[in-house]
C-alpha cells in the first residue's frame, strides 16, 4: 500500500504550483472590487475565467495556442480605449488585469512565475493606494501567503530538477489519472502547517515594523494614482430636487461614523449639516451660479476664509489645546461636501489643499468626492442650531443686508435668498398665507418660524409617499402641495417653509444632511446611516446669524436650545450589524489612521505598560522574598518537618524514575509533537556525541564504546524486533559520556 507521507512527484508539484499561482492571481484581481467607481468588467472577466479554469481544468486544456495569440492582440485596443478616456490609473489597472488573466494560468518557467508575482503585486500596490478597507487588509494577508507559497514551490521544483531548466508541464497527461481530490490525499499537510506558522511569524514581524516605521502619505505624494468615483452614492450634490432625499433614506448603509469620547455632550437628535442651497426653481434647490464659481475658485481656500472667520482655524494637524474633538469618517463616494455638526473653532484634515470653504453658506467641501474613506476632525463643536453669518466687505459680490432689489438679477446671490416662484398665482397664494400668519404683528424671524411650523403641522402630515394633485393653473409642485391637505416628506415641509419665509421678507435657504444616528456599543462611536438623510430650512435672524428650522412634524422648535446629553446615553445599537461595522471602525482607527502622533502615543503607552509591569514584578519579588524569609524563621513543628521530608522524597523519586526511563519527561512531552520515533532520535543524538568524543580521544575510549555503539546503531537503524533494552543502552552511554 502506498504511504501517505511520500514525497510529491515532479508532476504533482507542478500541479500544486499551477493551482497556487492561479489562486494568487485570483486574489490580486479580487481586490479591484474594493474600488468605488472603477470599471469592473475586466475584474469580473478575470474572476470568471480563472475560477472556471481552477474548477474545470479541461476548459484550460481545450484552449488552442492560437486562442492565446488572439487574446494578446485584443489587449491593445482595450488599452487604447482606456488611454483615450484620459484615465491613467484605471488604464494601468485594466492592463494589469488583462495580463494577469493570461499569466495566472500560463506559468511554466521561473521567469513566468516571477512575472505573475510582479503583476499581481503591482496591482495590489495600486489598489492599496486607492483604498483602505478592512476587506483589502484580509486580501493582502491571503495574497502574501499564496505568493510566498508559490515562490517556495517553484524553488523546490528548481532544486528537484538539480539546476536544470524547469520542464514545461501540460495538464493533458494529468487529467487522465488525477484530480484535485486525488492530489489533496498525497499532500503532506505537516510542512504546510509549518509554513503557515512561519508565515504568521513574518506577519508578526511586519506588524511590529508597522508600529515603528515612519508614516508616509503616498496618496498625497503620488498624484498619478488619483481616481475619484464616477458619481456620489447618496445624491447629495449642489442640486436637490423633491424626492431625492427620500430616495437616499431607502438605503440603510452607513454613510458617516463619528468618533468621540463617550463623556462628550451632544443633542439627543443631532443634525449633521452638509450643504445649504439658496436658489429655488419649481421644486428644485441648488447653489446659485455665483456661489458655484466662488466654491471652485481660488477665493474658496481655507486661507481666504479667515477674512470672514477670524476665530476659526483650518489646519492639517490638531491644535495643542485640550478640547473636545470629534473625528468624522465619511464613507467613499457619499458626497464632496463634509457633514458638520453645528459650528466649531478648528477643522483639521490631511487634505487641506483640497478643501473649499464657502463662508456665506457655511459649507465645506472637497474638490471631488473621495474614493477612500475621508477623515477630518472638529474641535469645540457648538450644537446650538445657530449658524454664524459672515462680515462681508466691499471687495466681495455679497451684500451685508438682504434687501431684494428688482434692478439686480434674481438668480444672483444674495437675491436668491428671497427668490419666489415666477408665476403670479403662486406668489398671490403665498402672500395670502403670510398675511394669515402675521396679520398686523411685527415678528422676529424666530417668532415667524414658530407660526409657520404650527400652520404646516395643522394642514399636513408626514409621509414618505406623496401623490401631488394635477396642476390647475399652478405648475410649482411645492405650492400645489401647500394648497392641499396631502401628507409629505421632509423636503415638502422645508421647501414650503422657505417659500413662506421669503414671501414674508425673511431670507431663507434649504439645508440638507443627516439627522440622528445611533451609538455603536462595541467601539463607542456614532453610526449615521443613509436612512438618516434629512432636509430642513435655515432663516436669517437679522442679527448676523442663521437659525436652523426643521418644520417636519415632531422636530424641536427653532427657539428651543437643544438639551445636551452624554453621547454614551444616546440610543445604542449592539446587534450583528453593529458588531461587523465596529470591526470596520476598528480598522480605520488602529490601522488606517495610525500616523506619527499615534506612534508617539503608542510608544508612551508601551513605556507606561512596561514601567507598571516592572513595578508589579518588583513588588511581587519583594513579597516573595519576605514570605520565604518569614517562613524559614517561623518555628518548625513535627508536621512541618514531615511535609518537607515528604516533598524531598517525592522529588528524589521523580529524579530516580527519570534516570531509569529510556526517555526523560521532557523528551516524552516533545515526542507527542513529532512524527519520527523518539528512541531512534535519541540514539542518533548519542551517536553524534560519540563521534565528537572520538575526535578528542578516540584511541582511549574506542574499546569501551564498541558494545554501546553497536547497540546505539541497532536502535537507530535496526528493526524494532532486534532492539536491545533502550533504557540500559542509554544508561550505559550516559555513564561513559
Amino acid at each position: 500500500m502506498e504511504s501517505k507521507s511520500r514525497k510529491l512527484s515532479i508532476e504533482e508539484l507542478y500541479m500544486l504550483k499551477w493551482l497556487v499561482g492561479s489562486l494568487t492571481g485570483l486574489i490580486a484581481v479580487s481586490t479591484l472590487f474594493n474600488l468605488n467607481g472603477h470599471n469592473l468588467i475586466p475584474a469580473r472577466a478575470a474572476l470568471i475565467f480563472i475560477g472556471c479554469c481552477i474548477l474545470l481544468p479541461k476548459l484550460y486544456v481545450s484552449i488552442p495556442s492560437w486562442g492565446w495569440k488572439v487574446y494578446a492582440v485584443s489587449i491593445i485596443p482595450l488599452l487604447a480605449i482606456d488611454i483615450l478616456a484620459k484615465e491613467t490609473a484605471p488604464a494601468m489597472m485594466n492592463l494589469n488585469t488583462w495580463l494577469i488573466i493570461y499569466r495566472s494560468v500560463n506559468h511554466n518557467s521561473r521567469r513566468e512565475e516571477m512575472q505573475l508575482v510582479l503583476l499581481s503585486l503591482f496591482l495590489m500596490v495600486m489598489v492599496g493606494i486607492l483604498t483602505s478597507t478592512i476587506v483589502f487588509g484580509f486580501q493582502l494577508l491571503v495574497f502574501a501567503g499564496l505568493a510566498t507559497a508559490f515562490l517556495v514551490i517553484g524553488s523546490i521544483l528548481e532544486c528537484r530538477n538539480e539546476g536544470r531548466p524547469t520542464q514545461s508541464f501540460h495538464f493533458k497527461h494529468w487529467l487522465k489519472s488525477f484530480s484535485w481530490f486525488e492530489l489533496s490525499k498525497v499532500i503532506q499537510w505537516r510542512p504546510a502547517l509549518q509554513g503557515s506558522l512561519l508565515f504568521l511569524a513574518l506577519i508578526s514581524i511586519a506588524g511590529a515594523s508597522f508600529l515603528v516605521i515612519p508614516r508616509i502619505d503616498i496618496e498625497n505624494k503620488v498624484t498619478l494614482f488619483e481616481m475619484a468615483p464616477r458619481a456620489t452614492q447618496t445624491g447629495f450634490s449642489d442640486t436637490i430636487s423633491l424626492g431625492e432625499v427620500t430616495d437616499i433614506k431607502k438605503n440603510n448603509g452607513v454613510a458617516l461614523r463619528v468618533d468621540v469620547e463617550s463623556q462628550s455632550l451632544a443633542p439627543s437628535v443631532p443634525y449633521w449639516r452638509m450643504l445649504a442651497l439658496d436658489e429655488y426653481y419649481e421644486g428644485r434647490f441648488a447653489l446659485s451660479e455665483g456661489l458655484k464659481q466662488y466654491m471652485n475658485g481660488a477665493s474658496a481656500s481655507p486661507h481666504h476664509a479667515r477674512r470672514y472667520w477670524s476665530k476659526k482655524e483650518f489646519s492639517n494637524a490638531p491644535s495643542d489645546k485640550v478640547t473636545d474633538r470629534w473625528t468624522f469618517f465619511l464613507e467613499p463616494g457619499v458626497s464632496r461636501y463634509l457633514p458638520i455638526a453645528g459650528t466649531f473653532t478648528q477643522l483639521t484634515t490631511p487634505h487641506l489643499s483640497d478643501l473649499s470653504v464657502v463662508p456665506q453658506m457655511h459649507v465645506f467641501s472637497m474638490k471631488k468626492p473621495s474614493s477612500k474613506m475621508l477623515s477630518y476632525q472638529l474641535e469645540n463643536v457648538d450644537f446650538s442650531g445657530t449658524i454664524p453669518g459672515t462680515a462681508f466687505d466691499e471687495s466681495t459680490v455679497l451684500l451685508d443686508n438682504f434687501v431684494y432689489s428688482e434692478s439686480s438679477p434674481s438668480n444672483q446671490y444674495p437675491n436668491t435668498l428671497l427668490k419666489l416662484p415666477a408665476d403670479q398665482e403662486s406668489r398671490r397664494y403665498l402672500s395670502e398665507v403670510v398675511s394669515e400668519l402675521i396679520g398686523d404683528d411685527e415678528l422676529s424671524a424666530a417668532q415667524f418660524a414658530d407660526r409657520a411650523i404650527q400652520y404646516l403641522s395643522k394642514t399636513h402630515r408626514y409621509s414618505m409617499q406623496v401623490a401631488l394633485p394635477q396642476a390647475q393653473g399652478i405648475s410649482d409642485p411645492v405650492i400645489r402641495w401647500l394648497q392641499s391637505d396631502l401628507p409629505g416628506h421632509c423636503e415638502f415641509f422645508a421647501s414650503s417653509f422657505i417659500l413662506l419665509s421669503r414671501a414674508a421678507g425673511y431670507p431663507a435657504r434649504a439645508a440638507v444632511g443627516f439627522k440622528g444616528g445611533t451609538w455603536n456599543a462595541y467601539e463607542q462611536y456614532f453610526m449615521v446611516r443613509n436612512a438618516d438623510a434629512h432636509a430642513w430650512a435655515e432663516i436669517y435672524d437679522g442679527n448676523g446669524s442663521w437659525l436652523r428650522v426643521d418644520p417636519t412634524p415632531g422636530s424641536p422648535s427653532p427657539t428651543t436650545r437643544p438639551d445636551l446629553v452624554a453621547v454614551a446615553e444616546q440610543p445604542s445599537e449592539s446587534g450583528s450589524f453593529a458588531y461587523m461595522d465596529s470591526l470596520r471602525m476598528l480598522w480605520y482607527r488602529r490601522i488606517v489612521n495610525f500616523d506619527e502622533s499615534a506612534q508617539k502615543e503608542f510608544a508612551v503607552q508601551l513605556r507606561e505598560f512596561f514601567t507598571a509591569y516592572l513595578n508589579v514584578a518588583e513588588l511581587w519579588a519583594t513579597h516573595a522574598i519576605f514570605y520565604i524569609y518569614d517562613w524559614a524563621r517561623s518555628p518548625w513543628n513535627v508536621w512541618r518537618i514531615l511535609y518537607m521530608v515528604t516533598l524531598g522524597l517525592i522529588l528524589l523519586a521523580a529524579l530516580v524514575i527519570q534516570r531509569n526511563l529510556a526517555l526523560n519527561f521532557r523528551e516524552m512531552i516533545v515526542a507527542s509533537f513529532r512524527r519520527d520515533d523518539p528512541i531512534r532520535r535519541k540514539a542518533s543524538k548519542l551517536l553524534r556525541r560519540v563521534e565528537q568524543a572520538f575526535k578528542k580521544d578516540g584511541a582511549s575510549i574506542q574499546k569501551d564504546w564498541d558494545g554501546v555503539i553497536a547497540s546505539l546503531r541497532r536502535l537507530r537503524f535496526g528493526a524494532k524486533e532486534s532492539w536491545p533494552n533502550p533504557r540500559l543502552v542509554f544508561k550505559e552511554a550516559r555513564r561513559l559520556l
